[in-house]
């Protein structure tokens, strides 16, 4: 069973994503903020992560940078979860824009991580 992590600090954003992705059969972690979704990276090493870009003090910029600097994490796919619409371009496995469309949450982590 793949294991997928959520990092994101909207309590709402997580569980709505745990739900759908434990529906499709993905064990799931979550992190409220980015140095506790650091952690679980490095202590879990999930097959995915979902990163949302806009939270307090350890933003998804630098959790990601953090993550490809680690030789454990740096192959872990990402998936970026985000309003700011300009996000598609920047070096990550996928897209989801907020707020969160079913279908295209499942399609996307199918194509990363089948």
């Amino acid at each position: 069973m793949k294991k997928i992590l959520i990092i994101d600090d909207n309590h709402q954003n997580r569980l709505l994503i745990k739900m759908i992705l434990q529906k499709k059969g993905y064990t799931v972690i979550e992190a409220e903020s980015g140095e506790k979704g650091l952690a679980l990276a490095f202590e879990q090493n999930p097959d995915l992560i979902i990163l949302d870009m806009m939270m307090p003090e350890v933003d998804g910029w630098e959790v990601m940078e953090r993550l490809k600097e680690n030789s454990k994490t740096e192959n872990i796919p990402i998936i970026i979860f985000s309003a700011l619409d300009d996000l598609e371009s920047i070096e990550a496995d996928g897209f989801i824009p907020k707020p969160v469309d079913v279908n295209r949450l499942i399609q996307t982590v199918s194509e990363v991580i089948g």
